[in-house]
């Protein structure tokens, strides 16, 4: 899981959000105590940790089922290996706008 918010970290700065290196490891330590199990605990924890500002809010809410999906629990297999070409440039683009 680790891996998957480092990942999702990467993709957030890829959206112009500002994530410093103690903001990850707070984001990381946050869902060591809290664990994944109950969702929106995770989603919070990781949103109060990584997102500073609320323009940044919509760029989270957007990535967030991406690499985590849509159920109770986040998936625990690596989503880039899931994803075409085609998906990872639909992503590249989306953040870019």
């Amino acid at each position: 899981m680790e891996e998957r918010i480092v990942q999702f970290i990467a993709a957030l700065r890829a959206g112009g959000v500002r994530v410093s290196l103690a903001e990850s490891a707070d984001a990381l330590h946050a869902v060591d105590l809290l664990g994944v199990q109950e969702r929106e605990a995770f989603r919070l924890s990781l949103r109060t940790t990584l997102v500073k500002e609320a323009k940044d809010l919509a760029t989270f809410e957007e990535l967030f089922p991406l690499f985590f999906g849509q159920g109770n629990v986040p998936p625990m297999t690596d989503i880039m290996e899931d994803m075409s070409p085609e998906e990872a440039l639909m992503i590249a683009q989306a953040l870019h706008m």
